[in-house]
Parts: structure tokens; C-alpha cells; sequence
């Protein structure tokens, strides 16, 4: 994008960069990215990116809370095919698993301390079912830190995942890649897009993924997929955007290793720690994970004129998986015998492994009204929309025959099964969900530099959960809830370069689960009405643009305390704990080019987390599990090629990510150790082709990305993360 002029507005809508520039500046829909000063690389700078969301318009500078972007210039550099490695990239955020009748073993994600399970959005809308996402079709990732059920609704007590789609946009672009890494993996993607005419475009890009994980025995992650979109109206103030997403997974469900601890008392950490190869894998063959998820949405939008603007977005989602995984743990016993050299034998946890057959679909329909006016003196932007969910869940359970399985030993782990895994119909859960919101907010400027932001949002949330057997219904449960989240704002901008702000915002959670596959299983028992979680959030903040605009800094001090909260155990009923838990801490950043060659995305988060009350009195002061005290990233490149006289673009970068251990536990007899990678890139551009060299974990550490508390200290585990890994990718694009 050089050579774009102080305060104009460049549209880069994905991949399709640099293409088609004439008629790229009538896509309405693309990412935009207002720069405030001259130079190559402003873009860089996330605080101009426009959030893309109907209900929440504006950029990243504009919204009073910290948001995080992973651009795609970022998932490009990065080599980045999931969620899960776009995410490293903001510190705040940690990744965990589960298991039960939830289901909880694809992307799992705490956002400053708190689950985030139901709070993964693409477009704005929810992003229904459990299971790896792949990134071929992304245009970029937001995280929205803060709670945030005032714009989403129910969860979003630590924040907001939202990823953005590749949408047609009006140019002619044919873009090809391939990828081939150690452990082994091998990956093609294509993305074309074809102008129609002169208002109407198509896009369609896919992705085919085979890898067996480095480092990891018998552990393979395979899928494929397609997206289309077709444009209407593009380049006018009436446009229709028609989605169609699909991806298929194959891939073995990774339950990582046990925990160990010299005594029953003592902090037990992963086994690996203590010589056990991170390689060994403690699943069996008959181990499985497989998902099919269809996506259909479409996004209309009408402006009226420069004051009213109407979005209408709706998405139909069809979600299929089975899934038949094999945790396993460590006994004091079993801990005894291994310090003694020995090669104990590991039990199952949750007998085994919960193993069902999942169906389930949903519809989500949000219309948002956005008006801009004045009354007197004083300028508005006001929202008022209303938000319609309903989602379906049918799931199948079974079970081993014969019953006992054979067990696995520490040291030598064996695939073998001499046992079959049959459909069990005297498991069988029934669940629907329906949810209304009405919600609306208004900004008031009371002068140009000072500005209120207020909202206010309804939510009238009801649920059916029925257990089935052979003889007919066992158990029918019914929820209903009506609960109410605010927010306020104070906004002071006294230059175009200067935001500093104050939230103030509260989150409800429902622990019966608004997104159906994490299992809408209410306490069990009698009990009808479940009392959500519920949270307050205090956030101050500054955001600032820096050299001309070419350099976004952050930072923000905040405070979030949750209450009633619950936890799915391993056989998927819902447990209070009756904890009130508290996370404060604060967060620095900085995004963009300190000159035109060197770009950097930096950021680093300090979390003190604290249980204020609990039953067990043993536990009140500790820290709340999942939540490490300190976390960075860094990510830096420079164009080398700048330096000397050279056909074509050379870049050399590379990057660190941190994170301090973590108990893994609330009574904190489970911790894993601290994380740290060390990456690096360089690549060469030359015309329409590219070719590049990631390394990963160049220090070839054993980390811990993934981890699960258990239902006591024994049953705690971990995925160990892939050692030093190479991955080669060569593209071209026309």
C-alpha cells in the first residue's frame, strides 16, 4: 500500500492485496484502514482497522476497551492454518481442554483468566460447535477483551473471539499455495475471485490439511474445507453478501499426559517434566474425531442515507461430530510406583473417555438499526437491534464392551484394543435453547472531544434438556431467565492521535449453556431454574497513534470480578463451585512500523487473579486456575531488501511468546512450567510469486499449551506442544 496519501481510506479486503486497485475502492464490506500519515506499512497500525461488526461500527481507536488484531499480513508471516496459532499472538488469551458429555476437546480458550467456551463469533454472529477452526478462511481475528454482553449477550465475561471472513470483493484474483512441514504435514489452499460485473463479485477459496503432529505418537490432524461468497451491490449503498462455509476434520482427539506429584500433597506437574517422553501417546486406536460443520449466512446491509443505516445478518449452521477420546490418570499409587522406577499402569479417567455421536444446528438472526443525529448541541450515534438464537442438540452416548479396558502403562503405551465402542440408547440427551435480546446504545458527544457511550441490553433465554432411554424419557428439565447488562463509557479524544476512556459493563453467563454443544446439562436433579454467572468489569485505557500514524500504542488497567461461578465436570453435569472469583491487572501494546522497513506487533499482559470466596476455605486467596501472572508476544520484521539494491521483497523477522506457570488448579497441587518460544521467518517476494521459511520452537522446549484441571489433582493433564518444527510455503498469486 505504498505511496497512499495522508487521510485517505484503503481498502484491503484479504489476500487479494495490491490487486485490482480501481475497483477494490468500491468494496464496502472490505477491512478498512484509515491512514494517518504517509509511508509503506501503515496499515500495521491496528487502531485504524474498522471492527466490522454491525451492532459495535467504528475502528479499533473508537471502541473503549482493548481490542487485538491479528492482521493477515500477521497470518501470512506467521504461516498460521488455525485459530489456536492466530491466538498466541494476544497474550490474555490460554487455551484449555476438556472432556464429559460437553464434549470440550477442540478450540477451548480462556480470555483474561475466564472460560471463553460459547464466546467464539465469525462475522459477529456465534460460532456454534466444538472443534478445530481452521484459518484458510480468515481475513483477520479479533479479541475484544472485556466483558462484553451488552453486544453479544450471554458469556463474554473475559471478552470476544471474532474472526472475519473472506468476502467477494470487486477484483480479479487467482491465488494459489502449498505448505510442507516437519512432523510431516503437508497443506494446499487456493482463493480466486472473479468480478462479475460491475456491482456483483464471487469468491471461493479451499484448503486440503494432512499432518501427523510433530512430536506427538500417533497423533494426526487432517481436515478440508470450502468457502464461497457472493457479492451483490458492491460499491453501492445496498449490498448482500451470501456465505457458504464447510470443513470436514479427521483428526485424533489429544488428551495430553498425566500429572505427577512425590506425594499426594505435593504440586504435581506433567509427566514429561520428569523424563517420560512428551511423545507418548496414551489414546487408542480407536480413538476419533471427526466433525462435519455446514455455515450459511448472509449479511445484508441498507444505507439509507448518511444519518440511518440497517444490517440484517443471518446464519444457519448444521453441526455433526463424533468424538471417542481416552484421558487417562496417575493415582498416588501409580506416582509411587513411578519414582520408584517402575512402569506403572495409568486408570481412565471419567471411565474412559466419554464417547458419543453429536447432531445439532442453530439459527441466529441479528437486525441493527444505527442512527446519527442531533439533539440540540450535542451529536449522536445510536444502536438499537434485536438478536434472535435458537439452537438444537441431539447426542447419541456409548459405551465399551467389554467394560474393562485394558489399562495403559506410563512408559510403553500401546494402540492396541481388544475391545469394541457400541451405541449405547440408554444415553441418549435431547436439548434446545432459544434466546431474544433486544438491545440498543447510544454515543453522545457533549463536545467534540468529550463523548458518553451508554447501552442496555434484554435477554429472555429458555431451554429444554431430556434424557432418554429405552424405556423412554428419564429426566426433563426446563430453564427460564430473564437478565439485563449494561455498559457505560466515558470517551475523551482531544486529537485525532489521542484516545483515553473509563467502562464500566456487566456480563451474565448461563451456566445451562446458550451454545448447545457444551452440553445443556443443568445441575442434576430437580432443580428448574439455574441463577447464571454473573460479572462486573472496570476498564480504563489510552490509545494513541504515534509517528505520523504509522505506530498504535495501547494500554489499559482493568478489573473483573465474577460470581456463582459453575464447571462441567467429567461426566458433563454442571457443578457450582460458589466461588467469586477476581482478575486485575493490565495491558500494554504496540502495532505497526517504527520505520518503513521494520514492523512489529508487541504485547504483554499482567493478570493477578484471586478467589475472594469459596466453600472450601482452603482455597480462598489462591490464584484462579488457568490464569498465569505474565504473558507476552512479539512479533518483528524488516524488509531487508530495503537495505540494498535487490529484484523483488526479502523479509527476516522472527518472534517470542511467554507465558509464566500456571497452576492448573484451584487448590494448587497441579502447575505447569512457564512457556517459551523463540520463531523466525524469512521470505522472498518476487512479482506474482512468494516463498518462505517458518521456524518454530527454535529452542526445541517442551511446552504446555493446553492443560485440564480434572476432578481432583490426580486426574490433571496437559498437551505437550510441538518441538523445533520447519515448515516451507510457496505461493503465487495473478
Amino acid at each position: 500500500m505504498a505511496g497512499v496519501a495522508a487521510g485517505v481510506t484503503a481498502l484491503v479486503p484479504g489476500d487479494a492485496l495490491a490487486q485490482a486497485a480501481p475497483d477494490r475502492a468500491t468494496t464496502a464490506e472490505a477491512t478498512t484502514v484509515v491512514v494517518e500519515g504517509e509511508g509503506e506499512g501503515n496499515p500495521n497500525n491496528t487502531l485504524n482497522t474498522e471492527l466490522g461488526i454491525s451492532r459495535l461500527p467504528g475502528t479499533v481507536q473508537d471502541t473503549p476497551q482493548v481490542v487485538r488484531v491479528i492482521t493477515p499480513e500477521l497470518i501470512q508471516q506467521q504461516s498460521v492454518t488455525t485459530l489456536e496459532q492466530a491466538l498466541r499472538n494476544v497474550p490474555g488469551i490460554s487455551a484449555s481442554s476438556g472432556e464429559g458429555n460437553g464434549g470440550m476437546n477442540g478450540d477451548m480458550f480462556r480470555i483474561r483468566g475466564f472460560g471463553a467456551g460459547s464466546d467464539i463469533y465469525a462475522d459477529g454472529l456465534r460460532d456454534i460447535g466444538v472443534y478445530q477452526r481452521d484459518a484458510f478462511n480468515y481475513e483477520s481475528v479479533m479479541v475484544l477483551m472485556g466483558a462484553s454482553s451488552t453486544i453479544f449477550g450471554a458469556g463474554t465475561t473475559g471478552g470476544v473471539i471474532n474472526t472475519q471472513s473472506k468476502r467477494a470483493f470487486l477484483g480479479d484474483v487467482y491465488d494459489v499455495e502449498g505448505q510442507l512441514g516437519t512432523g510431516i504435514l503437508g497443506r494446499g489452499t487456493f482463493d480466486i475471485n472473479k468480478k462479475i460485473n460491475d456491482t456483483t463479485a464471487f469468491r471461493i477459496n479451499g484448503m486440503v490439511h494432512d499432518q501427523d503432529v510433530a512430536d506427538r505418537d500417533n497423533v494426526k490432524n487432517d481436515r478440508w474445507g470450502v468457502a464461497a461468497s457472493l457479492g451483490f451491490g458492491l460499491g453501492t449503498d445496498t449490498t448482500l453478501h451470501t456465505n457458504y462455509f464447510y470443513q470436514h476434520t479427521d483428526r485424533t482427539p489429544e488428551f495430553g499426559v498425566p500429572f505427577l506429584g512425590l506425594t499426594a500433597n505435593s504440586v504435581r506437574r506433567p509427566a514429561p517434566e520428569f523424563g517420560v517422553p512428551r511423545s507418548n501417546f496414551y489414546g487408542k486406536s480407536t480413538d476419533e474425531d471427526r466433525s462435519d460443520i455446514h455455515m450459511f449466512s448472509s449479511f445484508f446491509k441498507k444505507e439509507f442515507n448518511e444519518h440511518i443505516t440497517f444490517n440484517n445478518d443471518t446464519r444457519v449452521t448444521i453441526f455433526d461430530r463424533y468424538i471417542s477420546p481416552s484421558p487417562v490418570n496417575c493415582s498416588q499409587a501409580c506416582a509411587n510406583s513411578f519414582f520408584a522406577g517402575g512402569n506403572p499402569l495409568l486408570a481412565w479417567s471419567g471411565g474412559g473417555g466419554v464417547t458419543y455421536d453429536q447432531s445439532s444446528w442453530s439459527f441466529q438472526n441479528v437486525s441493527t438499526l444505527t442512527a446519527k443525529f442531533h439533539t440540540g448541541a450535542f451529536r449522536h450515534e445510536a444502536i438499537f437491534g434485536v438478536d434472535l438464537l435458537y439452537v438444537d442438540d441431539h447426542r447419541l452416548g456409548y459405551s465399551y464392551s467389554p467394560s474393562k479396558r485394558p489399562l495403559q502403562n506410563i512408559w510403553t503405551p500401546t494402540m492396541l484394543a481388544n475391545y469394541f465402542v457400541l451405541p449405547n440408547y440408554n444415553n441418549v440427551k435431547d436439548a434446545w435453547s432459544q434466546n431474544v435480546a433486544l438491545f440498543a446504545s447510544d454515543r453522545m458527544w457533549l463536545t467534540e472531544q468529550l463523548s458518553i457511550l451508554g447501552g442496555v441490553r434484554w435477554d429472555n433465554y429458555k431451554s429444554n434438556y431430556k434424557q432418554l432411554g429405552l424405556a423412554g424419557v428419564t429426566s426433563n428439565t426446563d430453564a427460564d431467565a430473564d437478565f439485563v447488562s449494561p455498559r457505560a463509557s466515558v470517551i475523551w479524544e482531544p486529537t485525532k492521535e489521542q484516545t483515553y476512556y473509563f467502562t464500566y459493563s456487566q456480563a451474565v453467563n448461563l451456566p445451562f449453556g446458550q451454545a448447545i454443544t457444551a452440553s445443556v446439562n443443568p445441575i442434576t436433579g430437580a432443580t428448574v431454574d439455574v441463577d447464571p454467572e454473573t460479572s462486573e468489569s472496570y476498564e480504563g485505557g489510552v490509545k494513541l497513534n504515534l509517528l505520523e500514524g504509522k505506530l498504535g500504542v495501547t494500554g489499559a488497567v482493568f478489573q473483573i470480578t465474577k460470581s456463582n461461578s459453575y464447571y462441567q465436570d467429567a461426566a458433563g453435569n454442571l457443578v457450582s463451585t460458589g466461588q467469586e472469583q477476581r482478575v486485575r491487572g493490565f495491558e500494554f501494546g504496540v502495532t505497526g512500523n517504527i520505520t518503513d522497513a521494520w514492523a512489529m506487533n508487541f504485547a504483554y499482559t499482567y493478570l493477578d487473579s484471586k478467589i475472594l470466596d469459596a466453600p472450601n476455605l482452603a482455597i480462598i486467596g489462591n490464584p484462579v486456575e488457568g490464569v498465569p501472572k505474565n504473558a507476552a508476544s512479539l512479533w518483528t520484521t524488516y524488509e531487508v531488501s530495503t537495505l540494498f539494491p535487490m529484484r523483488g521483497k526479502l523479509l527476516a523477522g522472527g518472534g517470542v511468546t511467554y507465558r509464566d506457570a500456571v497452576y492448573v488448579r484451584a487448590d494448587k497441587l497441579a502447575e505447569v512450567p512457564h512457556s517459551f518460544t523463540l520463531d523466525a521467518i524469512v521470505s522472498y517476494e518476487y512479482e506474482n510469486y512468494r516463498i518462505a521459511l517458518n521456524a518454530f520452537n527454535l529452542t526445541d522446549r517442551i511446552n504446555y499449551n493446553t492443560f485440564f484441571a480434572g476432578s481432583n489433582q490426580f486426574a490433571a493433564r496437559a498437551v505437550p506442544s510441538s518441538g523445533r518444527t520447519f515448515v516451507v510455503t510457496a505461493g503465487a498469486k495473478f
